[in-house]
């Protein structure tokens, strides 16, 4: 049987309307650049001077990508950021939301100042915590001296700067994480706490059987977000380290762009980008359908 059609009106028309300049602007900052991306990922425009050649030379940039040694050390180093990140970011985002939960003088000033980093120009953090961070004349390193310690190098250490930086973009984005799951817990009914009251439920006890399970559901979209932001750690590494020292703090995201913008490896750059976005498409997938798995069951 054939359907029938109900008529393009002139509020359908309106509406089409009111997204075309969205839908434009995504397809040419974002569509667009993607698969201009893919495309030179099989050319060579590896120099300045081949920036515009159209010679397709087929898997040869993956090739040299994956047997790059410096591009398995930025991957390893992405990996160590992301994990630092998600777990930091993710327990430290639910305890201060339960803190900043409760009622006590100043919770409003308090939760004012927890959103303060996330609004600050990311440079600008950089900026202060490298003043903060610096070994020979930093503030936190003469609070060691006061005790007669010699503190540590922070940034110049090739073992800390990268799970320092990671701390430091957990510290920026946290609010977040903060925000998101006190909006969630406003839904929580009261009288589930004051039952667990009757019941001589501790502390503990009320996050674990009623807090946790209900946020459960905003927690996993929560995670999908950091999970996709761990790996976007261009900006706080140009701020703080800019990759060093040696490397130790180069991340993936980092050497894209070095070898793209700072190199000249445009080719070479898009296909590291493309086996990143891959690898990161897949991570999100296989979270999916776990967080898919949980929901059938539950």
């Amino acid at each position: 049987m054939k359907t029938l059609r109900r008529p393009r009106s002139k509020q359908d028309n309106l509406g089409y309307l009111f997204i075309l300049p969205f839908v434009a602007v995504f397809a040419i900052f974002k569509i667009v650049p993607i698969l201009y991306g893919l495309f030179i990922s099989f050319l060579d425009r590896n120099t300045v001077k081949k920036a515009m050649t159209t010679v397709f030379i087929g898997f040869r940039n993956f090739q040299k990508v994956f047997s790059s040694e410096s591009f398995w050390k930025a991957f390893a180093n992405s990996l160590l950021f992301a994990v630092i990140y998600i777990v930091l970011r993710m327990v430290l985002g639910f305890f201060i939301a339960i803190l900043l939960n409760r009622r006590f003088k100043g919770r409003t000033a308090v939760r004012t100042m927890f959103y303060m980093p996330y609004v600050t120009n990311v440079i600008a953090i950089g900026i202060v915590f490298q003043y903060l961070l610096d070994p020979f004349n930093g503030p936190v390193n003469a609070i060691f001296k006061m005790f007669g310690m010699e503190g540590p190098r922070w940034l110049l250490s090739p073992k800390m700067a990268l799970p320092i930086t990671a701390v430091v973009a957990v510290w920026i984005a946290v609010t977040f994480n903060v925000i998101t799951i006190l909006a969630a817990m406003q839904d929580i009914p009261d009288s589930l706490y004051e039952v667990a009251d009757i019941e001589g439920a501790n502390w503990w006890q009320k996050i674990r059987y009623i807090t946790f399970p209900l946020l459960i559901p905003t927690l996993f979209t929560l995670l999908t977000l950091v999970i996709i932001a761990s790996f976007k750690s261009y900006n706080i590494i140009m701020a703080l380290t800019e990759g060093g020292p040696g490397g130790a703090s180069r991340t993936l995201s980092f050497k894209i762009y070095e070898d793209s913008f700072i190199y000249g490896f445009y080719s070479v750059g898009a296909a590291e980008s493309v086996f990143f976005a891959t690898f990161i498409i897949i991570v999100n997938r296989i979270f999916n359908r776990i967080r898919s798995s949980w929901e059938r069951k539950n």
